[in-house]
């Protein structure tokens, strides 16, 4: 009898634990989709959030409007790819990236994408992004060009 009262505690808390996480509802809306009685819109929805790239900051000194220009560029550059996932073409990403930049907010933009790297870099005021998508890392900073003294 013990037993079965721990268990049914541990399986509570194991719940609580769940619906705290949002794995529950996943789940549940899995099971719908697999048996079949769920809406075509409520089918949709898991298809959808797997097919959509996830972004994390590991790192940002940037004005979110320019943060999430970088996202969407580094978004519409991977789905772009061919061959990707199994192909990572990082110095595609960073041309368009810094390309974009440049254009947009004057030149003196790096960037450096891959799945692993090091860096230590000096960047000017609110330009510097360190961020991921799926598995790729990218580092986005400006530095400050001053000009030579004559």
């Amino acid at each position: 009898m013990r037993e079965q009262e721990a268990g049914g505690e541990a399986g509570r808390r194991g719940g609580v634990i769940r619906a705290l996480l949002g794995v529950a509802r996943l789940a549940e809306d899995e099971a719908a989709v697999a048996v079949g009685g769920a809406s075509k819109k409520k089918a949709e929805a898991p298809d959808a959030e797997r097919n959509k790239a996830v972004v994390r900051v590991v790192a940002a000194d940037m004005p979110p409007a320019l943060q999430r220009r970088a996202f969407r560029c580094a978004r519409d550059e991977l789905a772009a790819m061919p061959h990707y996932p199994r192909r990572l073409e990082p110095k595609r990403i960073a041309l368009a990236l810094k390309k974009e930049f440049d254009t947009a907010y004057g030149s003196a933009w790096h960037c450096i994408v891959g799945t692993g790297f090091g860096s230590y870099v000096t960047h000017a005021r609110g330009g510097f992004l360190y961020f991921s998508v799926d598995k790729v890392y990218i580092l986005l900073f400006r530095t400050a060009v001053e000009p030579l003294p004559q």
